[in-house]
């Protein structure tokens, strides 16, 4: 039989993906059906993409890590839905629409008025919005894209409407002035996930502060003079005694001359600058809080575009910048700067508009979380909802034990409209929420109302995701989408960048509304980085293109690249070599398979006779059966990488090196019952080979299985995942056939280590006490013949003489000698050997002389001490081993 495959020579990614993606959609295989009654329905939400987004890695590596959830539990016959979604990104798609219609048409969203701005986005949506998901399909996902939801859609828009009026009437939404980020440019609030910190270069502005009715100056270092125009006090620690004196008097503002009470604050760190600070609760997180808890006036200096108010008259008019500026010059004029010294410091910009971001404090609406962030937690606690891995579930309590009222205003006009309305007739001034677009003030029912203008935090609608996307609140969509099935989800699957954003939220307002939790896992994936650990960036030019590396690897290679990098890890350095590697890996599944697929017309139908099955096929069948195990233990517990390289490690070191090389003779030979028995293992183990890999390396597996098939059989994605079997367990064989791999092995290394030519056969004697073992390898000499070219073999006992002049290696077995008289050059094999044993000996005392040293033994750490104990071991058994081989040419 010749061995050319009728499959094509080399896999290639590009002639079958889109083939395959195809052919699962529209056979509507990604829809949730239920074909295991003993399985409970598994969902799962996709994080949904921003609508001005592009497919970038950290996109590439969630929604393998969905996929393989997906395609996993499908398999395992559980009802599957993999609900998709996109997010309006309230800020971020303004911003893009606003710069594109001043580029196109030289005009502001207020020269369209709000009507025509937001009819402009919703025509920038349809254009570009699916371009995001289109990209996915390139990736595999397997979701169910009629649950597509968007989160302005018609349902999303009811479930926020319905949340925000419930809260208003219970009274946790309520409207208050509280400090807040601001983007100046954009003239919104926007929430701390869109404050970027970068370093800057700037000043620590030395001032003097004049105390009342003393001739005592207090010394302040600020980075940001200009503020002083809104300082209502000066702040010491209460156990700073140089200062104890000082508390309860005042201090004098410069520039403006106001008098401010000097305040003991717990804040104020000692060892921090002078251990003096100005507090301006308008402009300052911390301040603010200072200011509460001392009841301090606030003042504004600031105007919505970022310039200087009436409250600053010195500087009134002037931007930031200028003011700064200003300040300076007349703090030089009137002598009350002391110093100016270089300091690089933090400073928040916006993502969005790139604008540095000033704290304020405005009238907002808020939603107090106090309980229900009291309640998320207990969820976690209680094991309702657990992080994998667990560590994470400290950052989740660090904010929801900490809970701060969550601004959920914005001054934009894209976005779910805050379902507020006010009547403006004098004599009623009625305000109130509802879930209709009102026409008229229900008490006076004046028509003279307007709906609060601010729209909602693009987080509002996104926490409230899980439910939304399964029909809530209507109840007719639920029943529709299998709302009582599907919710709570199994598991979600996200970045730890967004554990407080999104995570908590979903938890607070699920918990809120169905006392429930939403999902009963939360998998906290890595983040990707570049081969060297930086984060990718344009500007730093080591971004890495999802599509570009699909393009000239295939999606199987990253997707396994991906997969295998995954565990418990919070950073995946990606090095395109390793994509590469991956890509062999995908080729030598399809090359093996190539090999066997002829011999696989000896196959029948019944399959193997476990009573007739060579101890061979016992060993492949036993490890196939550990693999499976180890597999499906391994990605439920979201295990990626553990998964990935138990799959790897069979495939290319057991079935491919060994199995189907010790067939290779069977599929060759003239005995039809061994051929036909091999080629049902051989075909057994690779369909299990597929389905195992089939979650993780889909596009590949289908292709194979498409050649591998029964015309009965469905398509692989819908096969059932393999299990474990309890009657393939072959343990003796399979220790066995260990020692006869490393023997085989040990045998192929003296080869190497004398330089044998590879085609060159040698005589081999082995010494073993153990009989069984010794039983085993005389039935296996024509396997060493045929594997490591061994003409004439010995098997003895220990107590029977060694041969002389020969090479050897000791397992924890089997003592293997090559006779080398004749083969090689005894002389400058000697000699090699006594270099070798040279640097064996050195190598061994340099680790000997660390373990004889107390000290390292005292005070070293554990692990370290056991590592050089385990080289100091390997050391020694190399060194006797060569050592034994010298005596031996004596």
């Amino acid at each position: 039989m010749t061995l050319e495959s009728q499959l094509p020579k080399t896999f290639n990614p590009n002639d079958v993906e889109e083939k395959w993606y195809k052919a699962w959609d529209e056979g509507k295989y990604f829809k949730p059906v239920q074909r295991n009654k003993n399985k409970k329905p598994y969902s799962l939400l996709m994080p949904p993409p921003n609508v001005t987004g592009r497919l970038h890695m950290g996109h590439a590596l969630n929604h393998t890590i969905l996929d393989i959830l997906t395609r996993f539990k499908r398999m395992q016959g559980h009802e599957t839905l993999w609900i998709p979604g996109q997010d309006h990104a309230g800020i971020a798609t303004q911003a893009k629409v606003e710069q594109k219609i001043f580029q196109e048409q030289g005009k502001t969203k207020h020269d369209l008025g709000r009507e025509k701005f937001v009819a402009e986005i919703w025509k920038w949506k349809e254009e570009y919005g699916n371009h995001i998901m289109e990209q996915f399909h390139k990736l595999g996902d397997s979701c169910d894209w009629d649950y597509f939801t968007f989160t302005m859609d018609e349902g999303p828009n009811l479930a926020v409407k319905k949340f925000f009026v419930d809260m208003y009437n219970e009274g946790l939404i309520y409207q208050s002035d509280y400090i807040i980020n601001w983007d100046t440019t954009l003239q919104s609030a926007i929430s701390d996930a869109e404050v970027e910190h970068k370093e800057v270069n700037g000043n620590f502005y030395h001032l003097h502060y004049q105390v009342k009715d003393s001739n005592q100056v207090l010394e302040i270092a600020t980075t940001r003079p200009e503020t002083l125009f809104g300082d209502t006090a000066v702040a010491v620690n209460p156990n700073d005694d140089r200062f104890e004196h000082l508390i309860g008097k005042k201090a004098i503002v410069p520039i403006c001359n106001r008098e401010v009470p000097i305040i003991a604050d717990k804040h104020v760190d000692m060892e921090v600058g002078t251990g003096c600070l100005k507090v301006t609760p308008g402009h300052d997180f911390n301040d603010y809080e200072i200011g509460k808890r001392n009841e301090l006036e606030i003042i504004n200096i600031l105007n919505k575009d970022g310039s200087l108010n009436e409250n600053a008259k010195a500087v009134e008019g002037l931007n930031i910048k200028e003011a700064r500026k200003k300040t300076v010059e007349l703090l030089k004029e009137t002598q009350q700067l002391i110093s100016t010294k270089p300091h690089t410091h933090q400073v928040g910009h916006s993502q969005r508009s790139g604008s540095v971001v000033e704290p304020i404090v405005s009238k907002q609406w808020f939603l107090n979380t106090e309980k229900m962030a009291e309640i998320s937690v207990q969820a976690v606690e209680n094991e309702d909802m657990k992080f994998f891995p667990k560590g994470w579930e400290n950052t989740y309590f660090s904010y929801q034990k900490n809970p701060r009222p969550w601004c959920i205003s914005r001054q934009l006009w894209w976005g779910h409209q805050i379902p507020v309305f006010y009547c403006s007739e004098d004599s009623c001034l009625h305000t109130w929420a509802s879930e209709e677009a009102e026409t008229q003030c229900p008490k006076c029912h004046s028509k003279n109302i307007q709906q609060d203008p601010d729209v909602l935090d693009t987080w509002f609608s996104s926490g409230l995701f899980p439910l939304s996307t399964l029909g809530w609140p209507n109840k007719e969509k639920m029943q529709e989408s299998g709302f009582d099935k599907f919710y709570p989800s199994a598991v979600l699957v996200t970045g730890f960048d967004i554990i407080f954003f999104w995570v908590a939220r979903m938890m607070m307002m699920s918990n809120k509304i169905t006392n429930q939790s939403p999902f009963q896992d939360t998998y906290i994936h890595a983040i990707v980085r570049d081969k060297d650990g930086v984060k990718m960036s344009k500007s730093l030019g080591n971004v890495l293109d999802p599509l570009e590396i699909i393009k000239e690897n295939g999606c199987d290679a990253m997707r396994f690249t991906l997969a295998v990098s995954s565990g418990y890890n919070r950073n995946i350095n990606l090095d395109p070599a390793k994509i590469e590697g991956y890509r062999n890996f995908i080729n030598k599944v399809w090359n093996a398979f190539r090999f066997i697929h002829p011999y696989l017309e000896n196959a029948n139908d019944k399959g193997f006779e476990i009573s007739e099955l060579h101890h061979h096929e016992k060993w492949i069948l036993n490890e196939l059966n550990l693999v499976i195990k180890d597999v499906t233990e391994s990605i439920e517990i979201y295990r990626f990488d553990d998964a990935c390289n138990s799959i790897y490690q069979f495939v290319y070191e057991k079935f491919c090196s060994w199995f189907i090389e010790l067939s290779k003779g069977i599929l060759n030979s003239e005995n039809e019952h061994l051929k036909i028995q091999r080629a049902n293992v051989l075909k057994y183990c690779f369909k299990q080979i597929v389905k195992l890999l089939h979650p993780i390396t889909p596009f590949v597996t289908e292709e194979i299985w498409g050649f591998l098939k029964s015309e009965d059989e469905e398509l692989l994605i819908i096969q059932e995942y393999p299990v474990f079997d309890e009657t393939l367990q072959f343990k003796e064989d399979s220790d066995y056939m260990d020692k006869f791999i490393e023997v085989v092995t040990s045998i192929r290394n003296l080869r190497n280590t004398v330089m044998i030519k590879p085609k060159d056969e040698i005589e081999v004697r082995l010494f073993t006490d153990n009989e069984s073992l010794a039983k085993y390898f005389y039935k296996s000499r024509g396997f060493f013949k045929e594997l490591a070219k061994v003409k004439a073999g010995k098997i003895k006992d220990k107590s029977i003489e060694r041969p002389q002049k020969s090479i050897m290696r000791a397992t924890g077995h089997t003592e293997i000698f090559i006779p080398l008289e004749g083969i090689i050059d005894l002389k400058l094999f000697v000699k090699k050997l006594e270099n070798d044993k040279s640097k064996a000996q050195k190598e061994f005392d340099k680790v000997d002389k660390k373990l004889k040293n107390p000290k390292f033994i005292e005070n070293a750490p554990i692990d370290v001490v056991e590592k050089v104990k385990e080289e100091a071991k390997e050391f020694q058994e190399k060194l006797d081993s060569i050592t034994n081989s010298l005596n031996n040419f004596q």
